[in-house]
């Protein structure tokens, strides 16, 4: 228990550090006049490779988990739905229901965090030992895992 605690508060830090970089570059980039989903595709695209590098280094690092290639396939799927989901609550909350750009960022982004938290948690970094008892991943694949641990 005192595990999984630890690991979601790492996961709090990595995620205001992202979060940080995230708004920074949309807020520069809002500035300087790009269009609001162009800017959010490129700071949501900054504030993942800052993600991406803690989260694999520092919250999930005591996780024995599947092959480091699958780990970065299933990250980056992981953070286009998520990117689309933002961009999605961005534009309604900004164009239809003409929101402030910044409120409507901040509302997108703390769901955004809880979708990839649980993503996160339950398919990208997962251990060694769920996937093992996952039924939908073939023989090879878990042949693969152990090989690889």
């Amino acid at each position: 228990m005192i595990k999984r605690f630890t690991t979601i508060f790492k996961f709090g830090i990595v995620g205001i550090l992202n979060t940080g970089v995230d708004a920074g570059v949309f807020a520069i980039l809002a500035f300087v006049g790009m269009p609001a989903m162009v800017a959010q595709a490129i700071s949501y695209s900054c504030g993942t490779m800052n993600s991406y590098w803690w989260n694999n280094r520092w919250t999930f690092r005591d996780v024995k988990s599947q092959a480091q290639r699958i780990r970065i396939v299933r990250f980056v799927i992981a953070n286009l739905f998520v990117l689309i989901w933002s961009s999605f609550i961005i534009y309604v909350a900004h164009s239809l229901w003409s929101w402030n750009l910044m409120s409507s960022k901040v509302v997108a982004t703390l769901l955004g965090m809880l979708i990839n938290y649980l993503i996160s948690r339950y398919w990208v970094f997962r251990s060694s030992s769920e996937a093992a008892n996952d039924v939908s991943i073939g023989t090879n694949e878990r042949r693969d895992h152990f090989y690889e641990n």
